[in-house]
C-alpha cells in the first residue's frame, strides 16, 4: 500500500460572477498523487467528514472552477483530499466557505435591457441558427437598436459577428444601442453583458458610451456551438456561457439620449444572452 497523502493545505477561494475558483498547494510526488477530490455542500457549514454524495469534481491539478452558480450569488463550503497513485486517500483539508459574486441583474435597478437573462438566445432575431441572414440584413456591419421602439426578436440579431468570421466578411461588427435617461446620473451604472457562447477564437468586445471608450472585455474561447444551438440551460449542453458586468462611469452618461456601442473588435462571433444597463441599488 502506498503511503497516505498529506493533508491538502493552502486552500483559497476567489469569488466571481456565477463562479468560485478554488486553488490549493500541490502535494508533490511522495507519494505520487493520482488526483484530488473536491467535496462541496451549499451553505456555510461543511460536514466533519465529506460524503460521496457531495463530491463536486476530481482533478489532477491544484485548481478548480466551480461554475454554473446562480447569478444572484451562492454560498458553498469545500473540503479537498488527495488520492495517491495506489488509491490511498489522505485526510480531508480544513473547510473553506466562499460566496460567488452577485450579479447586478439581482442587486441593481434596471434602466433598460435587451433580451432575458436566462441562458438562451431564442428571443433574439434569427435565432437559433439563421446566422447567414445577419450580413444580408446589416451590410454596413452595424446593428442599431432603440430602447422603447425596437424588440429583440425583430432588431437584435442573436450573434454579433467579428473579424474571424469569413461568412460575415471578416468585419468587426458594431451593435449600437440608444436609450434615454430622464436625468444625468449622480452615480456610476453597471452594464450587464451575458453571452451564451463564443467561438474558439475568443475575442475582444469593445464597449463605449456616448463615443467614449469604457473598456475592452476579453472573451474566453467558447464551444463554437451557439451559432446553431440557442439554449445553454438544456442538460448536457456544451455551450460555454460567460458574464461581464463593467461599470459605466456616471460622467459618460447624460440626460436625454445616450448611446452604448458594443464592437467585436477581435475574434469570432459572440452569441447574446442579454444586455442591460443597471443603476446601483
Amino acid at each position: 500500500m502506498s503511503p497516505r497523502p498529506a493533508v491538502v493545505t493552502g486552500l483559497a477561494a476567489e469569488p466571481a460572477l456565477a463562479t468560485i475558483t478554488l486553488t490549493w498547494d500541490s502535494l508533490g510526488f511522495d507519494p505520487l498523487i493520482d488526483h484530488y477530490r473536491i467535496y462541496a455542500v451549499e451553505g456555510e457549514a461543511a460536514p466533519a467528514r465529506p460524503e460521496e454524495s457531495s463530491l463536486l469534481a476530481k482533478t489532477v491539478y491544484p485548481r478548480l472552477v466551480h461554475d454554473g452558480l446562480a447569478p444572484a450569488g451562492e454560498t458553498w463550503s469545500y473540503r479537498i483530499l488527495a488520492v495517491s497513485d495506489g488509491g490511498t486517500r489522505g485526510e480531508p483539508s480544513a473547510p473553506i466557505t466562499a460566496a460567488s459574486q452577485p450579479s447586478v441583474t439581482a442587486t441593481g435597478v434596471p434602466v433598460a435591457t435587451i433580451g432575458e437573462f436566462d441562458g438562451r438566445t431564442l428571443e433574439h432575431r434569427f435565432a437559433p441558427s439563421s446566422y447567414s441572414r445577419i450580413p444580408e440584413e446589416h451590410p454596413e456591419a452595424l446593428i442599431e437598436y432603440r430602447d422603447g421602439a425596437d424588440e429583440p426578436g425583430t432588431a437584435w440579431p442573436y450573434l454579433l459577428p467579428g473579424p474571424g468570421d469569413a461568412w460575415a466578411g471578416r468585419t468587426a461588427y458594431r451593435a449600437r444601442w440608444s436609450l434615454t435617461l430622464e436625468a444625468a446620473p449622480a452615480d456610476d451604472h453597471d452594464l450587464a453583458v451575458w453571452l451564451v457562447d463564443t467561438t474558439r477564437l475568443g475575442g475582444i468586445l469593445r464597449i463605449s458610451a456616448n463615443g467614449e471608450h469604457v473598456t475592452d472585455l476579453e472573451l474566453p474561447a467558447g464551444a463554437t456551438r451557439g451559432s446553431r444551438e440557442g439554449d445553454a440551460t438544456v442538460p448536457g449542453s456544451t455551450l460555454r456561457r460567460c458574464f461581464f458586468e463593467p461599470a459605466i462611469p456616471a460622467g459618460l452618461l447624460q440626460a436625454g439620449e445616450n448611446t452604448i456601442e458594443l464592437e467585436l473588435a477581435e475574434g469570432g462571433w459572440a452569441a447574446w444572452d442579454a444586455v442591460g444597463l443597471y443603476a446601483r441599488g
